[in-house]
């Protein structure tokens, strides 16, 4: 068997191009992107917040590491955005359990300074401790946290046979009556692949909207404003299912019932 590759400088090449063309003349779902960190910033960061300081730089984190996957997913590169949403994800959860607790705080500081504290740290700081967290606030919003964390792993966020084999395509016969195989790295500018993966990006700043909102007191988009989360929750169904072709029948992120065209 042999193993043939692009080289680097190719891959950074074409990377480079999809994003600078995507700056130029935005995909389909950016629009959703934009209407995202709108409400991030309009919505989310306006309200203030009485957390302890290292929740606070998680939360802020979670939202950096939020931009850094849209960058994958604009560069053509979407099996990329995947772990870092996951990541994203990660600390918007972890935040929101230290939001009250300053020993979760000290538990999450000193996670490197034994053995002991690096086991009691991974005990602690987990997506389903976040989740058991959130479901007194909302148990729909608890499960869909998890249903995003679930299939971040699934497309991307671990090498698993779904993020890799869903990119490999059989090539034609070769005059040695051999068999080989294609995996497609880097997708070209408003592939529909480039806008599933934008697709993720909304869905996972959703739930790390939700999570952030909820480790402020009385925070507007929880109460007051609630309509304005209800109307980004349409919005996103509705081009989910256009970017699908077909009404979905789906339990968590849609995302994961979005279908590539054969």
């Amino acid at each position: 068997m042999r193993l043939t590759a692009g080289r680097l400088i190719e891959y950074l090449k074409d990377t480079s191009e999809n994003a600078n063309e995507h700056a130029a003349t935005p995909p389909q779902l950016m629009y959703m992107v934009d209407q995202m960190d709108q409400i991030f910033h309009e919505k989310v960061f306006s309200h203030p917040f009485d957390v302890h300081p290292f929740a606070a730089m998680l939360l802020l984190n979670s939202y950096t590491m939020l931009a850094g996957a849209v960058r994958e997913a604009l560069s053509g590169h979407i099996v990329c955005t995947y772990p870092i949403a996951r990541t994203a994800l990660e600390s918007a959860c972890y935040g929101f359990l230290i939001r009250s607790d300053n020993d979760m705080a000290s538990i999450w500081m000193n996670r490197h300074k034994d053995k002991d504290s690096l086991k009691r740290c991974r005990q602690m700081f987990t997506v389903s401790n976040a989740v058991a967290a959130l479901k007194p606030v909302s148990s729909e919003m608890a499960d869909y946290v998890q249903g995003n964390y679930d299939a971040s792993i699934d497309f991307g966020a671990h090498p698993n046979q779904r993020s890799i084999l869903a990119h490999a395509s059989a090539m034609a016969t070769r005059v040695d009556s051999t068999e080989g195989f294609d995996m497609t790295v880097v997708y070209g500018v408003n592939s529909w692949h480039v806008n599933q993966a934008l697709l993720t990006c909304v869905e996972v700043s959703q739930a790390i909207a939700f999570l952030i909102a909820a480790s402020a007191d009385h925070h507007p988009l929880l109460n007051e404003r609630i309509d304005v989360l209800k109307d980004w929750f349409e919005e996103k169904n509705r081009m989910a299912e256009q970017l699908a072709g077909r009404p979905i029948d789906y339990s968590g992120p849609m995302y994961s019932s979005v279908i590539p065209p054969s």
